[in-house]
């Protein structure tokens, strides 16, 4: 019962950061704010996404793991984004 829990809370989390970062885009004015925002979303995303993974030190090491690819995958996002705005 209890991994069902843990299970639903990490599945909505995860699914309010990657709103959060789908309307980070929405709200920037300027071009580089939209890349920072998105990249920062990213980062935010990836980290979340691996501190559901593992557990004690292979924890730490997912959440590190997460972070840097949702920073890179932000910035490939945030790329693609801003430059079909234009």
């Amino acid at each position: 019962m209890q991994n069902i829990i843990k299970n639903t809370i990490g599945l909505k989390a995860v699914m309010l950061v990657l709103v959060g970062l789908m309307l980070t885009g929405c709200y920037a004015t300027t071009n580089q704010v939209k890349k920072d925002m998105i990249v920062v979303g990213g980062c935010a995303s990836g980290g979340l996404i691996g501190s559901n993974v593992g557990s004690g030190s292979g924890r730490t090491v997912a959440i590190i793991a997460g972070t840097i690819g949702g920073c890179k995958l932000g910035k490939a996002a945030a790329d693609k984004v801003v430059d079909t705005d234009q």
